[in-house]
């Protein structure tokens, strides 16, 4: 068959990755032609889906959209591609075409986990991750009484919100000793879950579910031990993995986390690059492979591929994960490796914690915000922050994340910039971040070590 056309681009992909990247092409190189191709008819926001379901976002607005590809004179394909040749430069889709390409980049994103328990293939199982998954299970969630929900992740937990808020009996089952899959701050997690409870969820964590079972008008869950959980419908939440089933045909290097790629998004097969949610992600502070799949990530990414691709040329040095979430009134955030991060990484770190407040404390009903850093125990280098509280904490948790990048150190968390107002922030005397290293600086004057201060800063 022959080349149908030929472009200077083509994306493979609908997320936030592609249109973001289509954008800088657009943006810094005006003219140049591209093409989008995609395997589902219309794209949802996935961070939203917990909000779509529950009504507070309206299907439509929930759907992104496709002004923000189109309007760059770029054409959007629903046609998926399941092959191709590298060396012709060619991609092949699922209805036979073939199309030329200058330079390719996969952005395929990733879909759904389902966990290996017998019953999981009942439909009283439904899935939120793709857009027709999302239509089909609005439709049955609607006049159900009972949801069980597998995983106490973010979006578990978001979810299971969701469905409480919608007047559900909910459960979560979580295999971890606690929420978020016992990587946060202990405390912390404790916290949310005599949060979550007080709201009436009934939360099971360091439990399994070992099979599902098919009753009359329903299910149940059954988990390790025994016990039988009665639900209408169940809603998996345990991760996710990366859409990259054509990667054998353009000869691809992948492993269990996506399409392996060096640090300039570059695959290793000539003019082929990928990035957000199908690539294997590394650790910015380590090195090494880590869970990265957050779509602030996948803009990051797409953002330093655009940059790269009109020549302002510099590597992505990896992720840092800055992540928030709002349960119900109680917010989490958190970037960089948490303390059992680091345990797991066999770092030396030293923690400080300290609690100010989400006002001045003059102020009516200032509301208590934790906020916890971790900094490597020789360098004194901030490797990782987290703050709770009723209170938005987006802005703080990109503070930290770029203090990490910076591979800033005591001293300069201690002496970092920032703003205050009564309305908006704690008092002067106690911003989050520093006021969460005022401890750490206690302890080494106490001891008599603060010229290790002084030595971060020569280092």
């Amino acid at each position: 068959m022959e080349i149908a056309d030929r472009y200077d681009v083509i994306v493979v992909g609908g997320g936030p990755a592609t249109r973001i990247f289509n954008k800088y092409l657009h943006l810094l190189q005006p003219g140049i032609r591209t093409l989008v191709i995609r395997d589902e008819d219309r794209i949802v926001n996935h961070c939203g889906t917990p909000y779509i379901v529950e009504g507070k976002i309206e299907w439509e607005r929930g759907l992104i959209a496709e002004e923000l590809v189109t309007r760059f004179g770029t054409p959007i394909l629903v046609d998926p591609v399941v092959g191709g040749d590298p060396e012709k430069k060619v991609v092949e889709t699922a209805s036979g075409r073939r199309i030329g390409y200058d330079k390719l980049v996969f952005a395929t994103g990733t879909d759904q986990v389902l966990p290996p328990v017998p019953g999981i293939d009942s439909d009283r199982v439904l899935k939120v991750r793709r857009t027709d998954d999302l239509r089909r299970t609005m439709a049955r969630i609607r006049d159900v009484e009972r949801a069980v929900v597998l995983g106490a992740g973010y979006i578990g937990l978001e979810f299971a919100i969701a469905l409480r808020n919608m007047g559900k009996q909910v459960t979560v089952i979580e295999l971890a000793d606690h929420v978020m899959g016992g990587r946060i701050d202990e405390k912390m997690a404790e916290a949310i879950e005599e949060h979550l409870r007080k709201l009436g969820i009934d939360l099971r964590p360091g439990r399994r579910a070992t099979c599902i079972h098919d009753s009359e008008g329903g299910c149940e869950v059954e988990i390790d031990g025994g016990d039988r959980v009665p639900a209408d419908v169940v809603l998996p939440a345990v991760g996710v993995r990366p859409l990259v089933d054509y990667a054998p045909a353009f000869g691809l290097t992948t492993t269990p986390q996506g399409i392996v790629v060096d640090e300039y998004f570059r695959t290793g097969v000539p003019d082929i690059w990928a990035i957000g949610d199908c690539i294997e992600t590394k650790s910015r502070i380590t090195g090494k492979p880590v869970p990265g799949k957050l779509g602030s990530n996948a803009g990051q990414m797409a953002r330093r591929l655009g940059l790269n691709m009109a020549g302002i040329v510099a590597p992505y040095p990896g992720v840092v994960n800055a992540a928030v979430t709002m349960l119900e009134g109680l917010a989490y955030g958190g970037a960089g490796l948490s303390e059992a991060d680091a345990d797991r990484e066999g770092i030396p770190v030293l923690v400080t914690r300290n609690t100010s407040t989400s006002t001045y404390e003059n102020m009516p009903d200032p509301r208590p915000v934790e906020c916890k850093l971790v900094f490597h125990a020789e360098t004194l280098r901030l490797l990782g922050g987290e703050l709770l509280g009723e209170f938005n904490p987006a802005g703080f948790v990109e503070v930290i994340a770029q203090l990490i990048e910076r591979e800033s150190t005591l001293e300069d968390v201690l002496t970092m910039t920032y703003s205050s107002h009564p309305e908006l922030t704690p008092k002067t005397s106690k911003p989050y971040i520093a006021w969460a290293a005022e401890p750490l600086l206690k302890s080494l004057a106490g001891q008599g070590q603060l010229a290790r201060l002084r030595a971060a800063r020569e280092t």
